[in-house]
């Protein structure tokens, strides 16, 4: 019989099973075992790592991609990871060929199921999409696994999932290269082309402006001459209203001239007409009259200068007749103060 003595570290999970049954379990434990009738089984308790590199990814457009990451995992169930994975310690020689076989084992099984979602995955995607995808296969592959069955018997949990790669053959690679380069190149040519349609269209832009500019301004010009044609001819209409009114009031004032001077020569007419009427009256009245008695009836109603001057009338009548006639200034005033 062979009792041993043996303490675990806190890393490992420790199952003790005597007679298909575990007496004892837990991380780090410490005890003595009949090496004939119990056995041990000894499980990591860390994070373990299972880095892979598929190189036969096909993509959506049937281009070969390489993909590279790695999956952190962890015995969540040891009881499950137990009954799938040998753990069986012996002693600590033989029991790290048995761990190295017990994570080839578990690796085996995550990377697999690994590259079935990323073949799924990348099979909807063309190779440009593909290259481009890290961060969302490494999303779906985490997301797939942890809802995965397969995993879930294993006793294991994935933890995390990191793509540090997708990358296509060196003939693909070249060739998308040689695309893309084509691609910047026809960009570079897109905008010198457009940098040429800018400035053209620039060019055009103020030409037109400055074409409509002209316009506008010959616009203005054509309205200023056409307002001030307007304005004189407004100018003259007003003009040849004040001078046909000027003209009316003219023909208006001579019409008023001519009907004062008709009705001043109808008076005219009318008063010689009395007068004329008035002389024939007296001439018919003194026509039978004696012409001695006439005259003293004239002479009888005139005053002295009156009859002053008819007397030096009849004397200039009758100055054929007088020799010497004197007339002082003395007899002059004697008469006129008479």
């Amino acid at each position: 019989m062979a009792i041993k003595y043996k303490r675990f570290e806190p890393t490992q999970y420790v199952m003790k099973v005597k007679k298909g049954k575990t007496t004892a379990q837990g991380t780090g434990l410490a005890f003595f075992y009949n090496t004939m009738t119990t056995g041990v089984l000894v499980m990591p308790a860390t994070a373990l790592d299972a880095p892979f590199a598929f190189d036969d990814i096909m993509t959506g457009d049937f281009q070969t991609v390489n993909v590279q990451g790695d999956i952190t995992y962890i015995i969540e169930d040891n009881e499950k990871a137990a009954k799938m994975v040998d753990f069986f310690y012996k002693d600590t020689r033989s029991y790290e060929t048995v761990l190295a076989n017990a994570k080839a084992n578990m690796v085996k099984r995550v990377t697999f199921l690994a590259k079935a979602a990323a073949a799924k995955f990348l099979s909807k995607l063309d190779i440009k999409a593909a290259i481009r995808s890290n961060e969302e296969l490494a999303a779906y592959l985490k997301e797939s696994m942890r809802t995965s069955e397969d995993i879930a018997e294993y006793g294991l949990r994935v933890v995390s999932v990191s793509v540090l790669a997708v990358s296509s053959t060196p003939e693909t690679k070249r060739a998308l290269e040689a695309a893309a380069r084509e691609e910047i190149m026809k960009q570079q040519d897109d905008a010198i082309y457009k940098r040429r349609n800018s400035a053209i269209e620039q060019e055009r832009i103020v030409k037109e402006n400055e074409l409509n500019t002209e316009i506008k301004v010959a616009v203005k010009e054509k309205e200023k001459r056409e307002k001030e044609m307007e304005t004189k001819q407004l100018v003259q209409q007003k003009q040849a209203e004040l001078d046909a009114a000027r003209l009316n009031a003219g023909i208006e004032l001579e019409k008023k001239n001519t009907e004062l001077v008709e009705l001043e020569t109808e008076n005219e007419k009318k008063r010689s007409d009395a007068r004329a009427y008035e002389s024939e009256v007296m001439l018919n009245t003194f026509k039978n009259m004696d012409a001695e008695l006439l005259k003293a009836l004239v002479l009888s109603g005139m005053d002295s200068k009156a009859l002053i001057a008819k007397a030096f009338v009849e004397i200039g009548n009758k100055a054929d007749k007088i020799g010497t006639l004197n007339v002082s200034p003395e007899l002059l005033e004697s008469l006129q103060g008479r």
